[in-house]
């Protein structure tokens, strides 16, 4: 559940919602919602970072 509402937050930003708009949607506090869409972005990222070859390693 949380990383769903991560996931939406990160969403809403992307799309062009301003922080408070995007917390409105979440019901919670712009700051935190800022920091649930970095989070996501960041888990994300280190996901990706995981799993993606690296391309000269012999």
């Amino acid at each position: 559940m949380d990383e769903q509402l991560h996931e939406l937050a990160w969403q809403l930003s992307e799309a062009g919602h301003d922080w408070v708009a995007v917390a409105d949607e979440l019901g919670c506090d712009a700051t935190l919602a800022q920091a649930m869409a970095e989070r996501y972005r960041d888990n994300t990222d280190a996901r990706a970072q995981e799993t993606q070859f690296r391309l000269f390693d012999v």
